[in-house]
């Protein structure tokens, strides 16, 4: 699609917007497409051309709102709708913290918030209500966060095998086994630095997560290593939660799961993504839906546990979405995370077509929808809430627990309230400048470059 903006210089939230009703859209090449956004002092028209066909719509500047950008991506949105007959149920929002920006409406104006974000913002009642929900349900996090407290991530970027929907910078044992050994051990170097940092600066760290990849590809040996560095290096004491993402049930053990309790570790992920062996074959799993159970045998005695399932993956159904789900609502796990696929255009599904993202829009939807029920009737709370472009039916990534379970670092990292620092490959340092105004700083990408970093 070729998209020409007069008057303005918001190309990305156009683009954005643009993906929202043509998933994975190329911007820098000849798709029969045209898009023209023109703003002037009174209003923005936008124009789109599709097979000899043109669509408009206008949009008044208002000085109520956030006047070019609201006005800009108003308007397209509505253009596009006409367009193509769909819409998002996040209407015109584009951002990945719809829960932040509603919160920041109803600072501002009281209970008119919810008309305004539906009428005005275009999305849907049901959102807005879990909207509402997350914020409610994120506040006793927030009350005891003080101003000098810090998160912790160390990124271990490797897993068993890299699953058909990713495209996040991680390496393949099969493939890359040899720079797991090297990698831990500059690893342990960077925390050392970063440890020196927290304590130049009195920071404190209250969330220690373990994030990749997946931590637990590593032996026990390794694993006991990192812990002890992070052990060593970083003041703990004032610790309220420690996580590893184990992640892939096909590399947690008991041995692995022993190292990780002795070190004061208090929450981790065990991830099946689905509980139906043909899509975990078609998904490049490796593990069976009988490895999710043992591993999960193993874990619930001893830590907190977070099951992540995705929805609108390819040969899964409502029904069996449904079935997994319930399966894992009666382990009552501590956590429960669902995810809308989301298409990566660097992941196989992208590259080789094998999703429809329209098709399986109305799948997804409905089971983000049973989701919400399920949840609800099983006194799960949903408590946070993120979403990202091309995810099939513009559908978003939410986070339930049990009451009194919620985790802390994934309400402080996804809504910007606390600052990270992070250690290792293509992990990201979040630092205050001022005002809850965050900087990222991003470490070197690939775990090869980083090893060899001086």
């Amino acid at each position: 699609m070729f998209v020409t903006l007069n008057g303005t210089e918001l190309r990305y939230d156009v683009q954005s917007l643009c993906q929202t009703f043509f998933p994975l859209e190329n911007f820098s090449s000849d798709t029969g497409r045209n898009l023209t956004v023109t703003l002037t002092k009174a209003e923005v028209e936008a124009v789109f051309y599709e097979n000899n066909l043109q669509f408009s719509a206008k949009q008044i500047l208002s000085e109520k709102f956030d006047t070019e950008r609201f006005a800009v991506k108003k308007a397209v949105y509505l253009c596009l709708q006409k367009a193509t007959g769909r819409s998002s149920p996040w209407g015109i929002m584009t951002g990945i913290k719809p829960a932040v920006f509603y919160n920041r409406l109803k600072e501002k104006y009281g209970d008119e918030a919810h008309n305004i974000f539906e009428n005005e913002y275009l999305v849907l009642p049901q959102k807005i209500d879990l909207c509402d929900s997350v914020i409610k349900n994120r506040r006793p996090i927030l009350d005891v966060m003080k101003s000098n407290d810090v998160g912790f991530y160390v990124s271990v970027p490797f897993c068993p095998t890299r699953c058909r929907y990713c495209s996040f910078v991680s390496s393949s044992t099969q493939n890359e086994s040899k720079f797991i050994e090297p990698y831990i051990n500059k690893l342990c170097d960077e925390i050392d630095q970063k440890a020196k940092f927290i304590k130049e600066n009195n920071l404190s760290v209250t969330t220690v997560y373990i994030g990749g990849g997946t931590p637990t590809v590593l032996s026990p040996e390794l694993l006991r290593k990192l812990l002890l560095k992070i052990q060593n290096s970083l003041d703990l004491s004032c610790l309220l939660e420690y996580t590893v993402e184990a992640g892939r049930p096909d590399t947690i053990t008991k041995e692995k799961l022993d190292v990780i309790k002795s070190f004061g570790v208090n929450r981790i992920s065990v991830n099946p993504q689905t509980l139906n062996e043909n899509v975990l074959e078609r998904i490049g799993r490796k593990h069976t839906v009988k490895d999710f159970f043992n591993a999960y045998e193993l874990a619930a005695p001893m830590f907190d546990v977070n099951v992540d399932l995705i929805a609108g993956l390819p040969l899964d159904t409502p029904e069996t979405f449904e079935k997994s789900l319930s399966r894992i609502i009666g382990l009552s796990p501590q956590n429960l995370t669902v995810h809308t696929l989301y298409l990566k255009r660097a992941s196989d599904f992208a590259l080789e077509d094998e999703v429809n993202p329209h098709e399986h829009a109305v799948y997804a939807t409905e089971m983000i929808r049973t989701a919400e029920s399920l949840c609800e009737q099983n006194e799960y709370l949903p408590y946070y809430l993120y979403r990202q472009k091309n995810t099939v039916g513009n559908c978003e990534n939410v986070g339930f627990a049990k009451p009194g379970k919620q985790c802390f670092y994934n309400v402080y990292m996804m809504d910007d309230l606390q600052q990270i620092i992070a250690a290792g490959a293509n992990a990201t340092t979040k630092l205050d400048v001022g005002k809850k105004d965050f900087k990222r700083y991003s470490g070197t990408k690939f775990v090869y470059n980083y090893i060899n970093e001086v």
